[in-house]
């Protein structure tokens, strides 16, 4: 057997344990939280994972097969890196539109536009021209802003609206993670499956299937809701969310730690390849199903830990938050002070556990600090900077080993900032403006 299949059995049967141990914590809990999670409340959770679930695996069936595609019409790596920077490019421009439009005009609508644009994507991929590819990588990364905002954002809204209890946002963003990090795996194995059984492209039409089926559950199930309906244009929304962000502390360190985690996080799922690959000894090739399939487990096994600690141990999302990023920032250090394949890849798989700590936690955060009308506003303001960070890093002439080492200090930077969250914004200015904001919402 080898070292990473035995790691990744060692992975899944921890997380099982953790799964049952922490859950029978929950059990015994007599917390006013756990009297709080009605029928209600579960229905209306189960409903959101299932879009969340299936939009996911979607999402994780085409994604591996992307520049396998590219790279069986013959295009050359340059032509691939500009597809894939265009994709960053479009995220990060047309993000912040999206974003204020959702707010303005309706979040469960731009969630079904995600669908379509997404489903667009899958379907252009199939075809041999250039250019077209391009314009369907123009639509993927608006389909990705989408995705990382507009889901989130509809579901923090209705909690809110149903008179859930804050601190069960908590609950439902753990559970995110960890079903995330299962259809992850199903989902490398049903896209490896048909790959071999049917062609490269057959991943992608699986795909669609998948988004038209959350389009579905979203069109009968969800409400519609909104955020800042007053605001005229598109222009006036960001100039609010601009001015919440940089008057109101918490919300400008909440964007800082989003932007530079993901930021780091993105580049890792480009270098981490490669850089095994240099320092594998045997003469096979490296088991990338495995090895993927493990990181998952590590996110999972990361999702669990997050809610034992938010719940029955009840530690501060700041103390958490730092406490993440603090061990990001080291496992992608580390492994550069003795360098081989066992130490790249143990620390490479403590990164991915943080990753499962990371997102339930700046979920939360997010659904505490940012204004309810501008929340898909301000959720893709902070994917610019993001965005910038990750086509620098990849654009760039760098060695794998500084922008590991990069990744290291935009973690650690982000550390520094997550000190921030402590502190409760007591500027005039953010007061006023928050009075304003929620005038308009009412």
């Amino acid at each position: 057997m080898s070292y990473y299949t035995l790691t990744f059995y060692s992975l899944s049967i921890l997380c099982a344990l953790l799964t049952f141990l922490f859950r029978e914590n929950k059990s015994g809990s007599t917390s006013s939280d756990r009297e709080q999670i009605g029928k209600e409340y579960k229905n209306f959770r189960l409903n959101y994972l299932i879009v969340y679930l299936l939009v996911m695996t979607g999402d994780w069936l085409q994604g591996p097969y992307v520049y396998a595609i590219y790279k069986s019409y013959g295009f050359e790596l340059n032509q691939q890196a500009i597809l894939f920077v265009t994709g960053f490019l479009s995220s990060g421009i047309f993000g912040t539109i999206v974003g204020s439009a959702a707010d303005k005009y309706g979040r469960k609508k731009f969630c079904l536009l995600f669908a379509l644009l997404y489903s667009t994507f899958c379907f252009i991929v199939m075809s041999k021209n250039f250019y077209i590819l391009l314009f369907g990588r123009i639509l993927s990364g608006i389909s990705t802003s989408l995705l990382f905002s507009v889901f989130e954002s509809w579901m923090v809204s209705e909690h809110y609206s149903r008179g859930f209890h804050s601190s069960l946002l908590s609950d439902t963003f753990s559970l995110a993670t960890y079903g995330n990090g299962l259809v992850a795996i199903f989902s490398g194995l049903l896209a490896n499956w048909l790959a071999e059984h049917f062609g490269v492209t057959s991943p992608f039409l699986a795909a669609i299937g998948f988004f038209v089926l959350a389009a579905l559950v979203i069109t009968f199930t969800w409400k519609e809701n909104y955020g800042d309906k007053n605001n005229v244009t598109q222009t006036s929304s960001l100039t609010q969310a601009l001015k919440v962000i940089s008057s109101d502390s918490r919300v400008l360190a909440v964007g800082a730690v989003q932007s530079l985690f993901e930021a780091s996080m993105y580049t890792f799922v480009f270098f981490w390849g490669p850089f095994l690959e240099i320092y594998h000894k045997s003469g096979e090739g490296l088991p990338f199903g495995i090895i993927f399939a493990s990181f998952m487990v590590a996110i999972m096994i990361g999702s669990l830990f997050y809610g034992n600690l938010s719940g029955p141990r009840n530690v501060p999302l700041s103390d958490i938050a730092q406490g993440t990023l603090l061990l990001a920032g080291i496992s992608l250090l580390f492994p550069l002070l003795y360098l081989n394949e066992s130490t790249l890849f143990f620390f490479f798989t403590l990164f991915e556990v943080t990753c499962g700590l990371y997102f339930p936690t700046i979920g939360t955060l997010k659904a505490e600090v940012i204004p309810e009308n501008l929340r898909a506003t301000v959720s893709n303001l902070f994917r610019v900077p993001l965005n910038a960070f990750v086509v620098t890093l990849l654009v760039s002439d760098l060695t794998i080993s500084t922008r590991c080492l990069l990744c290291s200090v935009l973690l650690i930077v982000a550390f520094v900032w997550s000190f921030a969250l402590e502190k409760s914004d007591t500027s005039k200015k953010a007061s006023k403006i928050r009075k304003k904001l929620g005038k308009k919402i009412q």
